[in-house]
């Protein structure tokens, strides 16, 4: 009887160990998808969440933002 508790329990952990990985790993994913952006002022691509925008440009600091505001 204790047998076969220690067995439903390790099924139990390795059920919820497994589904904790597989929920990190597609996170993981989600991340690496991520769409990417060229910097107006220095052509660098970084993330597009990371990117400062704006009027459909992206640039990678405040600084390329007003040197390029400033080229205008």
């Amino acid at each position: 009887m204790r047998i076969l508790i220690l067995i439903a329990i390790g099924l139990l952990l390795y059920i919820i160990i497994t589904t904790l990985l597989r929920k990190a790993k597609a996170e993981d994913e989600q991340a690496r998808m991520e769409k990417m952006v060229r910097c107006e002022q220095c052509g660098l691509h970084i993330s597009e969440h990371e990117a400062i925008q704006q009027n459909h440009h992206y640039f990678c600091s405040t600084q390329h933002l007003e040197a390029f505001n400033e080229s205008k």
